[in-house]
């Protein structure tokens, strides 16, 4: 499969975006610096109506379970030496896609010595308790999956449901070296289809997104991309890498982007709807994300994780909440005060099996 030129879009669609509060919403245990890439379900999806979300550390894939989607219990793994979960939900199964990897690799990764490798996998399970065995979907076998000094990777998988029988899967592909991180981020984003989200997957001819010198924001890497439907187009948030040349440092942030047809992309804002900060636990990068949209709420909820120092020595990576209005319903402060006066908050320790309610108790 080859990609079709680019063209704009019609008729934009521009969302308001609010974080639910300063501090991270999940922090990462010791003895691993970073809590990374999550994804979830809300409690309307799930068996147990309760919010699941997944995320990875340096060791594997965690599974966290919460009443109302800000205070989480302990988690559990899910499985060893994964990273990068997408999960998604279909006619009472569950799936999750994740990067897999050798054994200690992340860890090794780090030195300039070891080359990387992955695979895009997927596991499936009824009760999101009990996970079948993994099923290979894509093997990094394009050149575009390869780097001839940093290795072969493909990772961040993002199903999107096209139609009753075509599923695509948006993944990253090789690797670029980000100097002052010390590791490697994602070169392109590429796509495959299939007729099932078990495979077997067509890769498309070429990657759908690369880096772009003249891109403030995507001159590095392009980092990777979730992509849902909404109405009659397709929203993307990319995490693209970038180099500043003036402060001399990289970073990362997020990127809106709009489709017809999920192929060809306008960036709607002009620059990244969230990005660092320079300081806090935000300061240096602001990397993958997960967005659904709640009909219930009418609102976008995206969790993401962002890292506070660059340097694989001292950096360290937790998960934050953003969540959106669109702009021609009511306005954002309207649906979310993350104040004293929330009564959202309030409203926290009521339990609901229907509706979707991002709420902290007090």
């Amino acid at each position: 499969m080859s990609l079709k030129p680019k063209k704009n879009i019609k008729n934009k669609t521009n969302i308001y975006w609010k974080l639910y509060q300063d501090e991270p919403i999940l922090k990462p245990n010791f003895p691993s610096p970073i809590l990374a890439d999550p994804s979830f379900l809300f409690p309307e999806n799930t068996i147990d109506h309760k919010w699941h979300l997944f995320a990875h550390n340096i060791f594997g894939i965690l599974h966290f379970r919460s009443e109302n989607g800000i205070e989480w219990e302990k988690p559990k793994y899910v499985v060893k030496n994964g990273m990068r979960p997408f999960i998604f939900q279909e006619a009472g199964e569950y799936f999750l896609y994740y990067e897999k990897y050798k054994p200690f690799h992340v860890l090794m990764s780090w030195f300039p010595f070891r080359r990387w490798k992955s695979e895009i996998v997927v596991l499936t399970s009824k009760d999101l308790k009990t996970w079948s065995d993994p099923i290979s979907l894509i093997q990094p076998t394009k050149d575009f999956h390869k780097d001839k000094k940093w290795g072969n990777s493909v990772g961040n998988p993002c199903l999107v449901k096209i139609d009753d029988s075509k599923y695509r899967l948006y993944y990253s592909s090789s690797l670029v070296y980000v100097k002052d991180c010390g590791f490697c981020e994602p070169l392109h984003i590429s796509v495959a289809e299939s007729s099932s989200p078990k495979g077997p997957f067509r890769l498309f001819t070429q990657p759908l997104f690369s880096p772009n010198k003249e891109d403030p924001y995507v001159n590095l890497g392009a980092g990777a991309i979730k992509v849902l439907r909404w109405r009659d187009r397709y929203f993307g948030f990319q995490n693209g890498i970038f180099w500043n040349p003036v402060r001399k440092e990289s970073g990362s942030a997020i990127l809106f982007l709009q489709s017809e047809d999920g192929l060809n992309w306008d960036r709607i804002n002009p620059g990244p709807i969230l990005g660092p900060t320079g300081k806090g636990w935000k300061g240096s990068h602001v990397y993958a994300c997960d967005v659904k949209y709640s009909d219930a709420e009418k609102i976008f909820i995206m969790y993401f994780n962002a890292r506070d120092r660059a340097h694989w020595t001292s950096g360290k990576e937790a998960i934050g909440l953003f969540v959106g209005k669109v702009e021609e319903e009511e306005s954002l402060k309207e649906i979310l005060k993350v104040k004293k006066n929330n009564p959202a908050r309030k409203k926290a320790t009521k339990k609901s099996k229907t509706k979707t309610k991002v709420s902290k108790k007090r």
